[in-house]
């Protein structure tokens, strides 16, 4: 029996000094980036050459490394091996790029969701195509071969939009510190400029109603590889209509129909989802503070905003993730156009057609999902460019609970839903497939009773 105990425990610290026993990276081969520069792979791993490691850690890192990559959204697939040489160990990276340049044709709907674009093109017996949009719309991502993204759109119709985007990650030589300039028009034919009864009421004429300019400038700073921080620097003016003015005083909350202000804004994120498409593992924290200065129109009010997520595997195929966001604002009288809570790019699921105001909200979703498919590979026939032919799709089907609520101090008697809680729950058919696509057609009933199906393209999260 002592032999026994003897030979069991020389085994284990064999095992385990093996297990601890450190290896030198002497080498990072990276293959098929045929524009993406070596330089921008090798800012998102979380190993250098040079660095000594066991297999355990390193594991760890490529892990996490792979994850980074994948967040770049700039490969279409990522494989990292590793090969051990006695006391030395030499990285493969083999990835698929993206296609990069998109010159979109624009043809869309002009409305909120597609939910609301149906119901009105309903109620005109299909026949008014007079909402959309039409133009052409230039992304360029990877610009350079350096993560740079450059956007231009070009966008006439019910919505007419002239934007203006380029986002450089790193200018220094640490890669550390980048900086992003953004500037668009808009000029809208159909302008909302009240909300009652949970309703946007639209003001509709030949010549345009509204223009909205938008202009900022970012400075953006990542010293590691998943907390970023950004300072923001912003201007917002909106000129009106005279009959906007008349019905809705308090629309820029001045006696012009031109109203402008500034915003000074400082935002962290700490990135730590696997896919930010579409996360199943992880978490993700972000807040942002913000400080408004009037300018032609009275917005000097300060706003808090924090969003966390959590997601997490239960068991085989069966996921959970989840998510809180609330938005805090000071005491003051807040123009209804420098105003948003729920029902834009906030909602409770089975809420669509609905737009609640208020200075204050909060935001809870959740959802147990079940992998009906895992993400599974496959090659398109007949296709040979590289960045089409190998594709892939995974589909889930999930329940879903969301909750939340807005404090509206200011039009409160005019919408019902506002300070007031609001639930909806049901179901999600979500299918993900390559080119960070996505779609979800969920069934749910809210706290009204209503049911309803809803379309969506982006992660409810």
């Amino acid at each position: 029996m002592k032999r026994v105990i003897i030979w069991f425990f020389t085994f284990f610290i064999s095992i385990l000094c093996f297990s601890q026993e450190q290896y030198q990276i002497t080498e990072i081969t990276i293959i098929g980036n045929k524009i993406t520069k070596k330089e921008i792979i090798l800012r998102e791993l979380t190993f250098v050459v040079g660095e000594n490691t066991n297999k355990e850690n390193l594991q760890s890192k490529i892990k996490q490394s792979k994850e980074n990559l994948n967040n770049l959204s700039l490969f279409n697939f990522i494989d990292i091996k590793s090969v051990f040489y006695q006391s030395e160990v030499v990285i493969i990276i083999n990835v698929v790029e993206q296609w990069y340049v998109w010159p979109y044709p624009i043809f869309e709907l002009s409305e909120r969701n597609f939910n609301v674009w149906w119901d009105e093109f309903k109620e005109s017996n299909y026949s008014d195509f007079s909402r959309t949009n039409y133009g052409v719309y230039l992304v360029w991502e990877n610009f350079r071969g350096r993560n740079e993204l450059l956007k231009i759109k070009y966008r006439r119709g019910f919505k007419e939009q002239y934007l203006f985007n380029y986002n450089i990650p790193y200018f220094n030589k640490q890669k550390t510190i980048g900086v992003n300039a953004f500037a668009q028009l808009f000029r809208r034919k159909k302008s909302f400029y009240k909300t009652i009864d949970n309703q946007l009421i639209y003001y509709e004429d030949a010549d345009y109603t509204s223009k909205d300019f938008e202009l900022q400038i970012s400075l953006l700073y990542r010293k590691g590889t998943r907390h970023k921080h950004k300072l923001k620097l912003q201007y917002f003016q909106s000129n009106i209509a005279d009959s906007i003015s008349l019905n809705n005083s308090n629309y820029l909350r001045n006696t012009k129909t031109e109203g402008g202000f500034y915003r000074f804004s400082y935002q962290y994120a700490n990135e730590q989802r696997d896919y930010v498409q579409y996360p199943l593992h992880g978490h993700y924290l972000h807040f942002e503070l913000s400080k408004n200065f009037a300018g032609t129109s009275p917005v000097n009010h300060f706003e808090a905003v924090g969003k966390i997520e959590k997601y997490m595997k239960i068991q085989n195929r069966l996921f959970i993730g989840s998510s809180f966001k609330a938005k805090i604002s000071s005491n003051g009288y807040q123009p209804y156009f420098a105003q948003k809570a729920l029902g834009f790019d906030d909602y409770v699921r089975t809420y669509e057609y609905y737009v609640i105001d208020g200075q204050n909200f909060w935001l809870s979703k959740n959802a147990i999902k079940y992998a009906l498919f895992e993400k599974t590979n496959f090659e398109l026939p007949y296709v040979k460019m590289s960045q089409f032919k190998k594709s892939h799709f995974s589909l889930y089907v999930s329940v879903f609970s969301d909750m939340g609520y807005v404090i509206d101090t200011q039009n409160n008697m005019e919408n019902s839903l506002a300070n007031s809680l609001l639930i909806g729950k049901g179901i999600s058919l979500d299918y993900v497939t390559y080119y960070d696509k996505l779609l979800r057609i969920e069934y749910g009933i809210n706290r009204l009773g209503e049911k309803g199906i809803f379309l969506h393209f982006t992660n409810p999260f």
